[in-house]
């Protein structure tokens, strides 16, 4: 069983720092998210009103992107009951992986149908894992003790069940140092969910145990409702596949003032050395990239704007040697060095 077993599955008091609803487990479509790791365990232990969070020691692994959708014929066939489908790509270090939640919203009470990521299928087909009614405040709470339905993984199948708990339960001041999307301080509102379930696997009960807790910290200010920085970290022990693991996802919302998703130009890639053409991996979709190849004398011998998006091939027929190439979208540039055999 992988590491990232469950990595995608998730995850009122006004006083001094003016605590905001968290208005909606949706955010906008197309949102940007960078992945991350922390150099130092990070202490989510604080809870209550007034508090102060500072997690300074993170460090940018990669990306990812998160769309919304409705269901196909085929998500409602096996995931009855979904009206909203919660798609993850991230990509880090070159590696794109690709996971999706299905959830199910009924008046704004919102629960969780399914997942799917890397050969893993959770339905929560006998009882949907209830995460809450939005908007929450401070000091909302909601326990779902009645989890269950079915899971698949490689040649595992069977059964599970067990409880999702909710509770809004502290807002004070988080701090995030730059990790390449700037920095960021600011007033916060924390949704905590722990979903703890129990593995039966044929006539086998409670063959192991799969525990996710997830840190969402909401910025009221931001407007697209994606939680400004999510925290999770999820404790799988399953004796019988000799699994003992534990597996922490970060990422960090990638803002925007103007509306206009940023460029995460640093993770683009090229092969190296290159022969009869020059391959360019982007990550994201970057649109109207300009795109420039200088020799070693400085002369421009390529200009071509385009979008750039996974692997971009560009023929390459020009002398051995070393030139450089520089990528723009408009606000940001970067530049790497090209070796030709």
């Amino acid at each position: 069983m992988k590491r990232t077993l469950l990595s995608t599955v998730l995850f009122i008091t006004i006083c001094a720092f003016g605590q905001a609803p968290i208005n909606s487990f949706y955010g906008d479509n197309n949102s940007n998210f960078a992945v991350l790791a922390s150099a130092t365990t990070l202490d989510h232990s604080a809870s209550g009103a007034n508090q102060t969070w500072n997690f300074n020691s993170l460090l940018a692994l990669g990306t990812s992107v998160r769309t919304y959708t409705t269901p196909t014929a085929a998500e409602l066939s096996s995931f009855a009951g979904t009206t909203n489908v919660i798609n993850n790509t991230s990509t880090v270090n070159s590696t794109t992986t690709t996971g999706k939640m299905l959830t199910k919203n009924v008046s704004n009470t919102i629960s969780v149908t399914g997942i799917e990521s890397s050969g893993l299928t959770i339905n929560f087909s006998t009882n949907n894992a209830t995460i809450g009614l939005f908007p929450m405040n401070y000091n909302y709470s909601n326990t779902d003790s009645n989890v269950s339905g079915t899971y698949n993984y490689d040649t595992y199948s069977g059964t599970f069940t067990g409880n999702l708990v909710t509770t809004v339960d502290a807002y004070g001041t988080l701090s995030l140092n730059d990790t390449g999307s700037g920095a960021y301080s600011g007033n916060v509102t924390r949704m905590k969910t722990v979903l703890s379930i129990n593995l039966n696997y044929g006539f086998l009960t409670n063959v192991g145990t799969i525990t996710q807790t997830t840190y969402s910290y909401y910025d009221g200010s931001i407007t697209s409702n994606n939680p400004i920085f999510r925290s999770s970290t999820t404790v799988a022990v399953v004796a019988l596949a000799g699994i003992n693991q534990t597996d922490v996802s970060l990422e960090r919302y990638i803002q925007n003032p103007l509306g206009i998703q940023p460029n995460e130009l640093s993770n683009i890639s090229i092969t190296n050395p290159v022969s009869n053409n020059l391959t360019i991996f982007s990550p994201e979709t970057i649109q109207n990239a300009t795109i420039s190849i200088t020799d070693i004398t400085g002369k421009n011998i390529y200009n071509e704007t385009q979008t750039l998006v996974n692997n971009v091939s560009i023929p390459f027929h020009f002398s051995s040697g070393i030139y450089l190439l520089k990528i723009s979208d408009g606000v940001k540039s970067m530049v790497k060095k090209i070796i030709k055999n």
